[in-house]
């Protein structure tokens, strides 16, 4: 292959293409035309030698070639990014930057909403697109495709590759939360209550719910009445019912007077809430991702 051929114009549309896998969406990622991002992918498939998107049914796939430029490609434009078209250094107060943050609602609330407000007006120039947890968050983070990425450490634990660096920002607990006038509203959560009263779980889309395993090691069922995929509704969700739910204790606190909730003191083990924010390790030198992490983490702390 002749290396002119391949200018950092087509390294970029091959970069949106092996992410997107889908031509419209890379165009749209590139603000470029479908028909021009076509006769790029034309081009890469003549210098590469290689289809790198063949269709299967409806959709495309990466061709072996294709999969195997993913890491590569995202390194190279990392480095042309970060070593020579960034700055040296990072002035928060005039450069203009737009970071990517993915969390849940309940790290948006107990943390993005904090941090929205440190740097609101202080940084006129600097962006910040949050986004929804997904599971593609661990996939999307060890490819450096968001700047960061908040986690349950837990669940951390099998996702995260040993390319990202983590810090610890969150540490809560889980309490028990009914609405002001319950019939538990003045006294605690029991084993006995969450038997006796309708519970209101927590259903992410994930499948994967820390409470039900604890419960399940207490020894109790409960008799689920109604699921929610989000914790920030949850509060909202039980006032006027005789509902019983589990929900971190700083969510609640944030939230009991507009949903109008109590929060109970649990009388049974529950694992503790503890969450940490992860980044791809080739962003610990750039000095405007290390000004963001330090903005979090002081929020955090």
């Amino acid at each position: 292959m002749n290396l002119g051929q391949l200018d950092l114009n087509l390294l970029v549309v091959l970069d949106a293409l092996l992410r997107e896998q889908n031509v419209t969406r890379a165009a749209a990622r590139l603000h470029l035309s479908q028909p021009a991002t076509s006769t790029a992918l034309a081009r890469l498939r003549r210098i590469l030698d290689d289809p790198l998107l063949v269709k299967q049914g409806r959709y495309l796939r990466l061709t072996p070639r294709g999969e195997a430029l993913i890491e590569p490609v995202r390194e190279v434009l990392a480095t042309i990014e970060q070593q020579i078209v960034a700055p040296p250094g990072f002035d928060p107060a005039h450069d203009e930057r737009t970071f990517t943050v993915m969390a849940s609602d309940y790290a948006g609330v107990v943390l993005m909403r904090p941090l929205l407000e440190r740097v609101n007006g202080a940084v006129p120039n600097i962006r910040l697109e949050l986004g929804a947890l997904s599971a593609d968050a661990a996939r999307m983070i060890e490819r450096d495709e968001i700047d960061l990425v908040i986690l349950p450490e837990v669940l951390a634990d099998d996702l995260v590759w040993s390319s990202c660096s983590h810090a610890s920002v969150l540490r809560d607990r889980y309490v028990g939360a009914v609405w002001s006038q319950h019939p538990l509203a003045d006294g605690s959560l029991s084993l006995q209550a969450l038997a006796e009263y309708p519970y209101l779980a927590f259903a992410p889309p994930s499948g994967c719910s820390l409470m039900d395993e604890d419960l399940e090691r207490a020894g109790v069922t409960p008799r689920v009445e109604a699921t929610s995929v989000t914790f920030i509704t949850m509060p909202f969700l039980l006032a006027g019912t005789d509902l019983v739910t589990i929900i971190p204790e700083s969510l609640g606190q944030k939230l009991t007077p507009a949903a109008d909730i109590t929060l109970l003191e649990p009388e049974f083990p529950l694992r503790p809430v503890r969450e940490s924010v992860y980044w791809h390790s080739r962003r610990e030198g750039d000095p405007g991702h290390r000004w963001l992490r330090e903005q979090l983490l002081a929020v955090a702390g």
